[in-house]
């Protein structure tokens, strides 16, 4: 515990420390020994839409869990909100919580922690990691370099969590030093900003492909999954287009590597420009790509096909004075009520591409008739 340095009013230092709070990027809610709460930070607010009015009151952890269920902030079923809101407060209750995620209906992903203090009460903190979604399908060099971000951030979380707990302590002790806390919050704000660093670097190597930016085949499945769950909730359309680079080999054998490599950039570059924003594409062999259109008629999904291959066979790659024209084939399928999973949907799609391969490539082929899906039990 710090000594004081100072003889300022008691008030005066806990209003500094508590702008000092307030200036933090994640979210902070102090509880006693009774589940009440006694501080928020300005981030918390930001984050669950809690009204003043309400935390004025001096309201119960439960009454503010079901104020933000009842407002929509969660990504739960309504159905499912009753219980959701009783789990999440009886695992607070049961004491430190370990790392967990929340997605709110905003998409927003928060990390929540809780600490139990000597008192009884609890250290809650939420942190904004919406872009974190750590899943590691790397070569081994890519692999050693998440393992040692993860050591890393490992280490900043236990860092911040020290410091976090130390600052709301330093705002219920009377005779805290403001100089103290302003140097503490800066600090803070630096680990902060180093963590961010780290998380941003441990997104990329363990979702994308490192050649092109396209995702990666594992994230991709896993993306790809989580879409043919949403439509179906939604009875909506889903397309899986399988691309492959036609005549791939021989521009290798012909210009050599580092030329194909800028050819596989080269077709993702043009294969963005025609999908949209939740549209995913994604590196699945070595010249091969799939590409996942939730929320989409079989007809438009076969408009945005002839699209993608019309727009890679009109740019051609410039490399030094060579014009080194390409194309692709393409495979199309659309989801069925009796997929369950999204490799059904490659598998057929990958079927479709081969035909459009031996059908004389820089075409599209499918085999279904693109009508709306009706989902079983929908």
């Amino acid at each position: 515990m710090p000594q004081f340095l100072t003889s300022e009013p008691a008030e005066a230092m806990l209003a500094a420390l508590g702008d000092a709070l307030d200036l933090v990027d994640f979210g902070i809610v102090l509880l006693d020994r009774d589940m009440r709460v006694r501080f928020v930070n300005r981030r918390f607010v930001e984050l669950s839409v809690v009204p003043q009015a309400l935390l004025s009151t001096g309201p119960n952890y439960r009454e503010v869990l079901s104020h933000v269920a009842d407002s929509g902030h969660y990504a739960v079923p309504p159905h499912k909100l009753s219980a959701y809101v009783a789990e999440r407060e009886a695992a607070v209750l049961a004491g430190t919580i370990t790392p967990m995620e929340i997605d709110l209906s905003n998409g927003q992903r928060l990390l929540f922690r809780s600490i139990v203090k000597p008192d009884g009460g609890r250290i809650l903190t939420y942190t904004d990691v919406t872009q974190i979604k750590a899943e590691v399908d790397q070569e081994r060099l890519a692999r050693d370099a998440v393992e040692r971000a993860s050591v890393e951030l490992r280490f900043s979380n236990e860092t911040l969590e020290s410091q976090a707990s130390y600052l709301v302590s330093l705002a219920e002790d009377s005779e805290a030093n403001a100089r103290r806390a302003e140097d503490a919050n800066r600090k803070l704000e630096l680990e902060i900003a180093e963590r961010r660093l780290l998380e941003a670097e441990l997104q990329r190597l363990a979702t994308t492909d490192a050649l092109t930016g396209a995702l990666n085949r594992r994230q991709l499945f896993k993306l790809g999954q989580q879409e043919l769950l949403r439509v179906r909730e939604v009875d909506e359309g889903l397309a899986v287009l399988m691309v492959d680079i036609d005549h791939f080999k021989s521009i290798n054998d012909q210009h050599g590597h580092p030329v194909g490599d800028e050819a596989l950039r080269h077709v993702v570059a043009r294969l963005r420009i025609g999908l949209r924003r939740d549209d995913l594409i994604g590196r699945v062999g070595g010249e091969e790509f799939a590409i996942v259109l939730p929320v989409i008629t079989g007809r438009t999904a076969l408009e945005v096909a002839e699209r993608l291959r019309t727009a890679v066979a009109a740019r051609p790659l410039l490399h030094d004075a060579a014009r080194i024209r390409m194309t692709i084939s393409v495979g199309l399928s659309m989801a069925r009520a009796t997929d369950r999973n999204i490799e059904q949907l490659i598998a057929r799609a990958d079927q479709q591409l081969y035909q459009a391969k031996r059908s004389g490539r820089n075409r599209v082929c499918h085999a279904e008739l693109v009508v709306p899906v009706q989902w079983a039990g929908a």
